[in-house]
């Protein structure tokens, strides 16, 4: 007889997140997994998944009647695919990630039929970036789940202020797992600082200032930029600008100007827009002098996790707040307005604001690594 747990996913499928969640904590925990793709599937992890015995399931239905109807034709595919996601059942647990009223309604189907455990995960602008409309659908599937989490305090209480206090006291605070620290371990270990450099094609010399960590508008590297044009031109021909594109991007004018802007600077631009693996992301974290996090929202960013235990000197919006970090009696500089960001840069060039101690950046593996949260995420499915 089979006791191994059988999960359904109702995830991104090509998000490194969803790959890094069963990587580390479902599949080495003995759960079956069957991934429903919640933006369809465009291969990324299709061997990972093959070789780890995940079924990923394809939403082949293309509806040629109602394809103009956009409300008919959402219901008609929940109700199709639930149709189809119970012929790979039976399921003990349904886990949604990155929330949405379809997703929802999806789960809450499968949940029904299989009298399962659900447990629904905001990720961050799902939240703090739906209208108050999207919002308001998914309320109705929020009461009947079992487990909400989020990843910040911030989150948490934005769940008590729009779903109610019955929502927020099945709320769990939940950070995910980095694997982060590790790659940078092993790429400290097997290269050079200037091996890492070198290989984004960085001069030698060069103060390196890394942008964002996406091509996502909402990042504000042109604003970042827009305020370093105001360095003093003898500053700026020393530093290396890296813009991170490699994925996200929602708006292909405002990227467009933002590298046109970069290459008018007086300096070195490096654009990332290869996706990049693990390797090769913890030797950019070791190529940065200053990482600048403009961002609109965010729940404490494994870009922000891994800069810091890099070494590099972060330097992040005022409106950013990390209770995480105050637990580590860490400050960051912080500006209130991008004019701010020109000091800032001349204070971490001239060594007067730098990156962690070594004990500081310490702690984050202690807190924060798969190891450190592996039981707190298990203890959902209990």
């Amino acid at each position: 007889m089979n006791n191994k747990k059988r999960m359904l996913m109702i995830a991104d499928a090509d998000s490194f997140w969803t790959q890094r969640l069963l990587e580390n904590l479902l599949l080495p925990s003995g759960y079956e997994v069957v991934l429903f793709p919640i933006w369809g599937d465009g291969g990324k992890y299709d061997d990972f998944y093959r070789e780890n015995g995940v079924t990923v399931y394809h939403d082949r239905h293309t509806l040629p009647v109602i394809r103009h109807i956009p409300r008919l034709r959402m219901w008609a595919r929940v109700a199709l695919n639930a149709r189809g996601l119970k012929k790979l059942g039976p399921f003990d647990i349904v886990h949604n990630h990155y929330l949405s009223q379809r997703d929802l309604a999806l789960g809450a189907r499968l949940v029904r039929f299989f009298h399962a455990h659900w447990v629904a995960s905001f990720w961050g602008s799902d939240l703090m970036r739906s209208s108050p409309r999207a919002l308001a659908q998914m309320a109705p599937y929020l009461k009947k789940v079992n487990k909400i989490t989020v990843h910040s305090e911030l989150n948490r209480a934005m769940i008590r202020r729009v779903y109610g206090q019955k929502a927020a006291e099945k709320t769990v605070l939940l950070y995910f797992g980095q694997n982060g620290y590790q790659d940078i371990d092993k790429a400290r270990q097997a290269y050079t600082r200037a091996q890492c450099r070198e290989s984004f094609g960085i001069l030698p010399g060069r103060f390196v200032v890394c942008v964002g960590y996406s091509a996502s508008s909402a990042q504000q590297q042109k604003d970042v930029i827009e305020a370093m044009a105001r360095l003093p031109k003898e500053r700026l021909e020393r530093i290396t600008l890296v813009l991170q594109q490699t994925y996200g991007e929602n708006d292909a004018a405002y990227t467009a100007a933002t590298r046109e802007l970069a290459g008018r600077l007086p300096c070195q631009t490096v654009v990332l827009t290869r996706f990049m693996g693990p390797e090769e992301s913890a030797m950019l974290r070791l190529s940065a002098d200053v990482f600048v996090l403009a961002i609109k929202t965010d729940a404490f960013s494994a870009s922000m996790q891994e800069y810091l235990y890099a070494g590099a000197c972060v330097i992040k919006g005022a409106w950013l707040g990390y209770p995480q970090l105050e637990e580590m009696d860490v400050s960051l500089p912080s500006f209130k307005r991008f004019d701010e960001i020109p000091a800032l840069l001349e204070s971490a060039m001239d060594g007067r604001i730098t990156g962690l101690s070594p004990e500081k950046r310490a702690q984050l593996p202690q807190r924060y690594s798969w190891q450190a949260v592996r039981d707190s995420w298990l203890s959902l499915y209990r």
